[in-house]
């Protein structure tokens, strides 16, 4: 119920630390660990409070229907106490990091509510919400370790974010096609929204790419790393990932979660691999 594997979610709180290059420094690094635990215990409690919100829509979905509140397994008295709990605990653990990044949480911690309340049930807006929320997951983690966020990584974060949110929004509606159902229930989809959201979520993927691109040529890059011609082959990365997520989309393989999909396909741990590998290359390598 927690939803422990939506942890994983929470590393975008350490891409600070990395575009900054500041693993080394361990009080850093101290501090994007403790915003990493206070910002799960703090999602949990929402995933909870989202599974209470949806229980009706949940139990009529073909994999929601087995979510422990849904199924009866654990009882709506049970689910409140825990959210509490959590919430206490994270937002404890936040203001021991320091204002900024409590900050940064409770406006997560708003947002979460307005969309399980209200926000999820509106068409498009649900997926812009969705990948603010990963946004602000970096937001915070520049706060808790003192860094500034560039506009180019904001930017970036927001059309890969609403890409992988239209992803979540098509695969469910292919699989509502693949039962021979017209809409998904609790949502204000229809299968035949798909030919709208199919070319937005992939063009919103390569508006990703070219933010990339122009980055790659920026003078901060270039007086950043060592040698950001490289930086094209994280670029090159980036495209054949995203790409294979709307292609598995499209083959009714993909899950209900990104990033659940991510973290089970070999395809995408090679080609996160590699973009990460080519975005440190691209730092320390110094090429003729």
């Amino acid at each position: 119920a927690i939803r422990v594997h939506q942890w994983l979610k929470n590393i975008l709180i350490f891409v600070p630390l990395l575009t900054a290059f500041s693993f080394g420094d361990m009080s850093r690094l101290a501090a994007a660990v403790m915003a990493f635990l206070s910002f799960s215990l703090i999602a949990s409690a929402t995933y909870i409070g989202n599974d209470l919100f949806d229980l009706e829509s949940d139990r009529l979905h073909p994999r929601k229907r087995h979510r422990a509140f849904a199924a009866g397994r654990l009882s709506i008295a049970e689910g409140v106490v825990a959210a509490a709990a959590l919430l206490t605990a994270g937002f404890v653990l936040a203001t021991v990091i320091g204002a900024p990044f409590a900050a940064a949480t409770l406006v997560y911690l708003l947002i979460t509510v307005s969309y399980s309340w209200k926000l999820k049930r509106v068409v498009l807006l649900d997926a812009l919400v969705l990948a603010s929320l990963d946004t602000i997951r970096i937001v915070a983690g520049a706060a808790a370790i003192g860094v500034v966020t560039t506009s180019w990584l904001l930017a970036f974060s927001m059309f890969v974010f609403f890409s992988l949110a239209l992803v979540k929004r098509c695969s469910e509606l292919v699989s509502m096609r693949e039962l021979g159902k017209n809409e998904a229930r609790g949502r204000s989809y229809f299968v035949a929204d798909l030919t709208v959201l199919w070319p937005l979520g992939v063009g919103a993927a390569l508006a990703a790419i070219v933010v990339f691109g122009l980055f790659i040529n920026s003078p901060d890059t270039l007086a950043r790393y060592h040698s950001p011609t490289l930086l094209w082959l994280t670029a090159a990365g980036l495209l054949y990932w995203l790409s294979h997520l709307w292609l598995m989309t499209g083959r009714a393989q993909m899950h209900d979660d990104p990033l659940v999909f991510a973290v089970r396909d070999g395809h995408s741990r090679l080609a996160l691999a590699f973009i990460v590998l080519s975005t440190l290359g691209a730092r320390y390598i110094q090429l003729g």
